[in-house]
């Protein structure tokens, strides 16, 4: 599945047999908190048979742009089959589905405001989320690692002092990096490149790690075409937990309900070995959980 990339966000109208695409140019105009929040999102669905999403650009494999510029990742499939349970669910011939380009800075935002009823990416399953928003079941298990050259030498249980670590700003691994290693130096990026730029600054030694969830390291790192020969993951267990869960409606608790049973269904278990198979190396995703 591919779906076309507009300046405002990005658009996709899908029927049963096809995909169909239309960029639009324009404005964003917003739907009503009021009016949306006395109905339901199935409700919702169910009267207009459109279908709002929101995705990643820039987090590869969930997410991301093909070298043609196109949309691809786990999310974009994982929305198709979210239509395809919907329609049975609700008993209709079709439905559109119209997706719009998610950041780190709107995520929450799109699905707080009833612009979207679900967003999906890595995003950290925690407590502290904005009003009206909720998580899912989790979909996916990774945590924080380092994207260091071979034969590098740091000594993790150390304090790092003076090393030059890459992290993205606003992110709880930047937080948590800052409080676990304070004497390190911190090189903090930003903007929707700031991974890729990290990684790019480990290859060019100007930092010695760019640290991040494991599996958008790997992902990122595979995209730029660095042969993952000459770099490593460390430490092999992650330093932290972190399971990911699609952003929905708060206080829906049909649509929650329902969106876990996609999530939890044989289909979404192909479509993660599909996507993550090859880039999900641990042994046992939830041993370092416990």
């Amino acid at each position: 599945m591919i779906c076309a990339r507009s300046p405002i966000y990005v658009w996709c109208e899908l029927t049963m047999n096809r995909l169909f695409v239309s960029c639009l140019v324009g404005s964003l105009f917003l739907f009503s908190t009021s009016s949306a929040k006395a109905e339901g999102v199935l409700d919702r669905i169910q009267r207009t048979g459109v279908l709002n999403l929101a995705i990643r650009e820039d987090a590869p494999p969930f997410g991301y742009l093909d070298a043609n510029d196109d949309l691809q990742g786990y999310c974009l499939d994982f929305f198709a089959l979210l239509k395809k349970q919907l329609i049975a669910r609700l008993e209709r011939n079709t439905l559109s589905l119209k997706l719009l380009k998610s950041t780190p800075s709107n995520r929450f935002d799109l699905v707080a405001r009833n612009i979207v009823s679900l967003e999906c990416g890595p995003n950290t399953i925690r407590s502290d989320i904005p009003e009206n928003t909720d998580f899912s079941t989790g979909f996916f298990v990774t945590g924080t690692q380092f994207f260091v050259r071979k034969n590098n030498s740091l000594n993790l249980d150390g304090d790092l002092a003076n090393t030059r670590l890459g992290v993205i700003n606003n992110t709880t691994t930047a937080q948590f990096i800052a409080q676990r290693y304070p004497s390190a130096r911190l090189r903090r990026y930003r903007g929707i490149t700031a991974r890729n730029r990290g990684i790019q600054a480990v290859e060019q030694g100007q930092i010695d790690a760019m640290i991040s969830d494991g599996i958008l390291l790997k992902a990122a790192a595979q995209r730029q075409g660095l042969s993952l020969g000459n770099y490593s993951l460390i430490p092999d267990v992650p330093l932290t937990c972190d399971r990911y869960g699609m952003v929905v409606a708060g206080g829906d608790r049909q649509w929650l309900d329902f969106v876990n049973s996609v999530i939890n269904s044989s289909e979404a278990a192909a479509l993660s070995t599909v996507w993550f198979g090859r880039l999900f190396s641990y042994a046992q995703a939830e041993d370092f959980c416990e």
